[in-house]
C-alpha cells in the first residue's frame, strides 16, 4: 500500500484516488485486511514468472551435485525454460495500444518479428506445465 501511497494511487485512509482508478488498481478486502492489485505488464512482470518455472525445473529435474549440493546447471534450466516456452505471435496488425489501460498513445507499441521471437514476447511465453512435464 505504500508504495501506492507514493504515487498517490490510494489516500492515507487506504482509499482509490481517482489517479489510481484510471491506473487499475483495485482493493479487495477480507475483513480488516485489504489487498491492491494492478494490472501491469513488460520485462518487470515477466521476470517473475519466469525465475518461479525455473525454480520449477530445477526442483523437478535437478540433482545433487558433489561439493555444490542440490541444483542444476544453469544453462540446462535455461535450454529447457526456453524449449518448453510457448510461441506467441505479434498481435493482429502488429500494433498495440494502451488507452484502453488509461496510458497515452505514446505507449503505443509496435510488434516485429516471428511467433518464434518477437519484439513482444522475445522466445515465448513461459509454461511451468511444459517445462516440469516434457
Amino acid at each position: 500500500m505504500h508504495v501506492l501511497q507514493e504515487a498517490g494511487e490510494v489516500d492515507e485512509a487506504g482509499e482509490i484516488t481517482a489517479s489510481g482508478a484510471a491506473a487499475g488498481v483495485q482493493k479487495d478486502c477480507s475483513g480488516d485486511t485489504c489487498g491492491y492489485y494492478q494490472w501491469l505488464q513488460g520485462t518487470s512482470m515477466a521476470s517473475p514468472h519466469a525465475a518461479g518455472v525455473a525454480a520449477l525445473i530445477v526442483s523437478r529435474f535437478g540433482k545433487n551435485m558433489p561439493h555444490q549440493g542440490f541444483g542444476m546447471a544453469p544453462d540446462a534450466v535455461r535450454d529447457r525454460l526456453m524449449a518448453t516456452a510457448v510461441d506467441t505471435p505479434c498481435p493482429a496488425g502488429g500494433i498495440q495500444s494502451y488507452t484502453q489501460e488509461g496510458r497515452s498513445a505514446a505507449y503505443t507499441a509496435t510488434c516485429t518479428g516471428t511467433p518464434q521471437f518477437n519484439s513482444f514476447y522475445g522466445d515465448g511465453i513461459v509454461n511451468a506445465l511444459n517445462a516440469v512435464s516434457r
